[in-house]
């Protein structure tokens, strides 16, 4: 198997993980979050104009000007579908529907399609998709570079905030019910010690391994600044010392399964999934010690075909107070600094990013340049 198609197969199968389970599992279990946010084909033209006029009078100029530029009607993005993408609507779409009277059509992403269209490798038919900041560096180098949006999200990395627009911050964090061990678990190690904390792990299946090495260097006592380039031989061998105490899961809500029934005591996952999880009246308690982070992004395509439309979405999309309610829907971190303003003190307590929480995230550039050789090292971890 040559490194192009160990590169997609591994990334078609996580984003197979990303479809089964949403990145937001059950957080639209509170009550009364969709019927507040009708579609906006319900909204009478009246009230339409009357919410347009009020919008436009204290968004900023850059927004106002990229929006009185739209002639496209529609703007077209590749997504996953689920909670997330409900979330979306509730904080994005719905609103700049109201404002602009741009359709946003959402379709779904059909094996390699979407990342086929950012590589240049086939004909562009949407204008977004949902990608992750490493996938714009690689399409940037593709066969066309990719369009450079006029606002963007400031605590992006620039090359990768150039093309990306509705982004958030995941944090993979352990999660385990409240009450399972007398004390509560403080870090990676912990949840590599299955005496002081006994139990299964849940832990994802061979085709996904974002963060799971350096939460593996973290649990073996290598400190966050000396974990790049990663050890991936000392990581697996981590990984390896607590085989027989691990359960693989396929589909996120496996994890809520696997907490609830006992069969795991503790989970390795993005955090909006345990945040769903307390939504739907689990008692998770969750390590916020050390989180990892990973970006995921909407990437603008090359030769997007509703690219005016695309620039003012991206621009609305950016606004604090949007990003901040998509933060409060989802627990995943905000893309702006200035969204945490529009927070509470508990609101940002929830979010893997929240200001003065140490962290861990590699770079994009990095990630891009080894996903070959983890996606390859993982599949033989597995077999």
């Amino acid at each position: 198997m040559d490194d192009q198609t160990q590169r997609w197969n591994g990334e078609l199968s996580r984003r197979t993980l990303l479809k089964r389970g949403s990145v937001t599992l059950g957080m639209l279990a509170v009550p009364g979050l969709l019927a507040a946010c009708g579609s906006s084909d319900d909204t009478s033209t009246a009230a339409t104009a009357a919410t347009s006029a009020a919008t436009r009078a204290t968004e900023p100029a850059e927004l106002t000007r990229l929006i009185d530029a739209i002639r496209s009607k529609e703007v077209i993005i590749g997504s996953f579908g689920g909670t997330t993408e409900e979330a979306r609507k509730a904080a994005f779409w719905d609103s700049f529907t109201e404002r602009t009277g741009v359709k946003i059509r959402i379709v779904d992403i059909p094996g390699s399609l979407g990342d086929d269209m950012l590589l240049g490798k086939v004909p562009t038919r949407w204008d977004a998709v949902h990608s992750s900041g490493y996938m714009v560096l690689l399409a940037d180098e593709g066969k066309k570079p990719l369009p450079t949006l006029e606002m963007t999200e400031d605590l992006l990395p620039p090359e990768v905030a150039k093309s990306s627009f509705q982004s958030f911050y995941m944090g993979y964090v352990p999660g385990y019910i409240t009450g399972t061990w007398d004390r509560e678990m403080a870090g990676w190690a912990d949840f590599f010690d299955t005496r002081t904390f006994p139990g299964k792990r849940a832990w994802p299946n061979r085709y996904y391994f974002e963060g799971t090495r350096e939460a593996a260097l973290l649990g073996d006592g290598v400190t966050p600044d000396d974990l790049y380039p990663l050890d991936v031989e000392r990581a697996d061998a981590k990984i390896k010392s607590i085989w027989d105490d691990m359960v693989f899961y396929e589909a996120y809500p496996q994890i809520q399964q696997f907490l609830s029934s006992g069969t795991a005591a503790v989970a390795f996952a993005p955090n909006g999934i345990f945040s769903g999880a307390r939504k739907q009246g689990l008692d998770v308690t969750i390590d916020w010690t050390l989180p990892l982070l990973s970006l995921n992004n909407m990437a603008v395509m090359p030769d997007a075909p509703n690219l005016d439309a695309v620039q003012a979405l991206a621009g609305w999309c950016a606004q604090p107070e949007r990003a901040a309610e998509f933060a409060r829907i989802t627990n995943y971190g905000p893309p702006v600094r200035a969204a945490f303003d529009d927070m509470t003190e508990e609101e940002k307590s929830l979010l893997p990013n929240a200001p003065g929480r140490d962290t861990v995230m590699p770079t994009d550039k990095y990630l891009s340049e080894v996903f070959d050789r983890l996606a390859a090292d993982n599949q033989k971890l597995f077999s």
